[in-house]
């Protein structure tokens, strides 16, 4: 193993303990003899002395020692400009003492010879031997190095380390104010800023006034009813002392975030050394997704109603800043609403705007890829159904909350989106950017513009962004300026969509895992689910409803999308997705949103509720009258039959009913012709001269005569009487 000169070994005793390091200042020509110095003590510099060349490599072959490549004292031995300058000459001077002799080697390396040169060299320049060795030491122990003779000011005044004073240094305060900050002045110090300037918000003067009225009076007197602390400002520290320990104790950032708070300092104080770039390997392998209120003011489909404004979700693309999807919407930002734009990211945006009008090629905005990596904040992706995008091969990484600075890219566009919004849409609605005050014209009288057409907008807006420059401060790598990409985000798209980051999956498969999922039952009237029955073709046919389950399972999981009842989705076995309807009992809720079903079931438990509670009294008014009808029909009934057996009660019973139907049916006929009261006593009376009648005449000689025929002879005097009277 070869060693040279100046190089550092590090010694081990041995149980491999650190023992010093050694520098070697010179070597024999012939390999023998090697000059060492021992360096680990600079505070007690020491002679170098000789060692063999072949020992120092045995050490080294045996690992009782090694060599290190980085200098302990390369502060001193390679200082800044500033320090050198500083202290140049003073080093010059002591090496014009030393130059002369340390190029004697290696008689300057043996006492005997080395005694005689000094004693020279102080002859010659008027220094002392002592100061001459101390120069020879200190050349030697910086590895005849020049600068090693530079005055040594770096470790000067216990860096690290808190003095303690008996007195104030500095002159005598003008003030009389002598007063020392001892460690339990510093506790208070903690204690003020943490209650009073961190959590009250105070300013670092009024603390200091209050931290010196609460820990430092003398005592109390009465005033306006109160206890007002006596303050004697030389009984406390100084409002200079406390503000030196607090700039000493926090740095400037701690400092922001104790008057503003640590997540406002985490986005204005921090240290802008990367971009927000460099976590994106490539086209696709990171999406930014977040929603805005767009600055507009839209109306209703009949035009009449003004609804306000829109929640805009995008989707971009943070390598080529390619805006992949969006959605627009007049609800409040949910998890199904950024669904749909994650829908829109990954599907054909040619079928899309189709469905708005708009004509474009597969080129003009190309698509229809699911990401690696989405990131948003701690709103609708940190919910529990987030996790479904597992199933869609994408992590999901959430920025934590008020910082938009780490999705910079998505928040950036909405800002270039509103700015469009406000020069293309100044006439039909647009908001202005700073708030409304009042005297201000309201932009909600222009409002023009239904949800429907501002997406048309969205979608020609996006695609002429796609097309654009990107900005200045695109970073253009190496393999981009080799291969002559246009810097356009559809441009960088299309050259980095082939770098297998994006991959892309059936729609779906994507509606599938995006919806909600709930759990639903298999019964002979349907699925069940959300007390609403669903049904399919595929399910009649392989008779899941009559064997009330689904291969094999009576509790199945279904997906759902809370702004349509109409349908729901379940997954076979074998992967397949199957689209279930509305049974017919539960047609009329066919295209109502959740929320409108929930009414109406809402509706129906307060009313079956409210008339439950009404039933009770209407029932206890049954109960009363049922009760009193059979008291009285009971009492009747006894006095008729009072010398009656059951026997005779049950004779001829079945002749009596069908008399009993009759005449009930007679009187109830439609064809039945009814006479008030007010008829018969208008009507002239005459005396009635009786015929003679063969059933009158026989009625007391024959017994035989059937209570049907006395009901027909009753029924054609009546009708006889009616029809005089009518007359």
């Amino acid at each position: 193993m070869n060693i040279f000169e100046n190089v550092i070994l590090e010694l081990f005793d041995q149980e491999h303990n650190f023992v010093g390091l050694q520098r070697i200042l010179w070597i024999s020509q012939d390999k023998r003899d090697v000059v060492v110095m021992d360096i680990t003590d600079d505070k007690n510099m020491k002679y170098p002395f000789f060692r063999t060349y072949d020992d120092i490599t045995e050490e080294l072959e045996t690992g009782r020692e090694r060599v290190i490549d980085i200098d302990p004292d390369l502060r001193l031995i390679s200082p800044d400009e500033e320090y050198l300058l500083r202290y140049k000459a003073n080093r010059d001077e002591k090496w014009n003492v030393i130059k002369g002799m340390v190029i004697e080697e290696p008689d300057i390396y043996i006492s005997k010879m080395r005694g005689k040169l000094v004693k020279d060299a102080e002859e010659r320049s008027g220094k002392h031997k002592k100061e001459i060795y101390k120069y020879l030491k200190k050349y030697w122990f910086y590895g005849k190095s020049i600068n090693g003779l530079l005055n040594n000011y770096f470790d000067c005044g216990a860096p690290g380390r808190d003095r303690e004073f008996n007195q104030k240094t500095g002159p005598k305060p003008k003030d009389g104010n002598e007063f020392l900050v001892t460690n339990k002045d510093k506790e208070n110090f903690i204690w003020a800023i943490g209650k009073l300037h961190k959590e009250e918000k105070k300013s670092l003067k009024e603390t200091h006034e209050i931290l010196c009225q609460k820990k430092y009076h003398s005592g109390h007197y009465r005033q306006f009813g109160v206890l007002v602390p006596i303050v004697e400002p030389h009984k406390g520290p100084t409002i200079r002392q406390f503000l030196y320990w607090y700039h000493k104790e926090y740095s400037v950032s701690e400092q922001y975030a104790n008057r503003h708070g640590r997540r406002k300092a985490a986005m204005d104080k921090r240290p802008l050394i990367g971009d927000a770039s460099e976590k994106a390997l490539g086209v696709g392998f990171l999406f930014e997704i977040d929603s805005t209120p767009a600055d507009i003011i839209l109306v209703a489909e009949d035009r009449q109603t003004i609804i306000g404004t829109p929640t805009l979700y995008i989707v971009k693309d943070v390598t080529s800043r390619m805006v992949t999807g969006f959605h627009v919407t007049g609800a409040n930002p949910s998890w199904i609403e950024e669904a749909v734009a994650l829908e829109n990211a990954g599907t054909s945006k040619v079928e899309f705007c189709r469905q708005y009008g708009v004509e474009i090629d597969e080129d003009d905005w190309p698509c229809y890829h699911l990401p690696k990596n989405l990131l948003g904040d701690r709103g609708e992706l940190k919910s529990k159904m987030a996790e479904n995008l597992i199933s869609l091969k994408i992590d999901v990484l959430n920025a934590p909350s008020y910082r938009g600075d780490l999705k910079p890219f998505v928040e950036q566009h909405f800002r270039l989106t509103n700015q469009d919004i406000r020069d293309f849409l100044s006439k039909a609605g647009a908001k202005p950017s700073k708030p409304k005050e009042r005297g201000d014209y309201d932009p909600a009288r222009n409002a023009a513009l239904t949800i429907f057409e501002f997406t048309q907008f969205m979608i020609v807006q996006i695609i002429t962004y796609n097309k654009s420059a990107l900005p200045k401060g695109f970073f253009v790598t190496r393999e981009m300026f080799e291969d002559k990409v246009e810097l356009t985000p559809l441009d960088v798209w299309n050259w980095g969509k082939s770098k297998t980051l994006l991959h892309t999956e059936p729609r779906d498969l994507i509606r599938y895992n995006l919806l909600p999922k709930a759990n639903a039952k298999v019964t002979k009237f349907g699925i069940e689910f959300d007390n609403r029955c669903y049904t399919s073709d595929l399910g009649l046919k392989e008779g899941w409803f009559v064997s009330n389950n689904i291969d094999g399972e009576k509790k199945i999981t279904i997906s759902y999308d809370p702004r349509n009842v109409s349908s729901i989705f379940i997954r076979s076995k074998g992967g397949k997705l199957i689209q279930c309807f509305l049974t017919n009992k539960f047609k009329d809720y066919e295209g109502l949103h959740i929320e409108e079903v929930k009414a109406i079931m809402r509706y129906k438990k307060e009313q079956l509720n409210l008339k439950g509670k009404e039933e009770k009294q209407y029932r206890a008014e049954l109960h009363a009258f049922a009760e009193d009808l059979v008291k009285k029909a009971k009492m009747e009934t006894e006095a008729a039959t009072k010398d009656m057996s059951f026997y005779e009660r049950s004779k001829n019973k079945r002749e009596k009913k069908k008399s009993e139907a009759w005449s009930q049916g007679s009187k109830n006929a439609w064809t039945a012709i009814e006479t008030s009261n007010e008829q018969m006593d208008n009507k002239e009376t005459g005396e009635v001269i009786e015929f003679p009648n063969v059933f009158n005449k026989s009625e007391t000689t024959q017994s035989g005569i059937s209570d049907i025929q006395a009901q027909f002879t009753t029924k054609i005097t009546e009708r006889r009487r009616r029809d005089e009277f009518l007359e």
